[in-house]
């Protein structure tokens, strides 16, 4: 298991998580955190292989999360390919974000 943390920006320049493992992988858990005493939103996009992040690639839009509270998402197993990518952003600068996610080869 890895776990990779992430200070989410206000774009979507830089990958949160990135599978450069040469296999398939398990995102087991996303922890979405908002640090601030704002509450603030964040789009989460899952990026295949030679993809680019788009409104195609959005799984959680505007998602909101209120000040000093967490956001898990684990209902729902993913499985990266090598080279998908996770992208977590914030429209806004209203809050700030960290995100810890948690992986497992498979």
């Amino acid at each position: 298991m890895a776990i990779t943390n992430f200070s989410v920006g206000t774009g979507t320049g830089t990958a949160a998580y990135n599978n450069t493992t040469g296999a398939e992988v398990a995102v087991t858990v996303i922890y979405i955190t908002n640090t601030t005493v704002s509450d603030g939103n964040v789009n989460v996009y899952v990026v295949p292989n030679g993809g680019s992040v788009g409104p195609e690639h959005k799984i959680y839009n505007n998602l909101l999360i209120r000040s000093q509270d967490t956001y898990i998402i684990d209902s729902e197993k993913l499985i990266l390919e090598n080279g998908a990518k996770i992208y977590i952003a914030s429209p806004d600068s209203s809050a700030q974000f960290n995100a810890t996610i948690s992986t497992i080869g498979i």
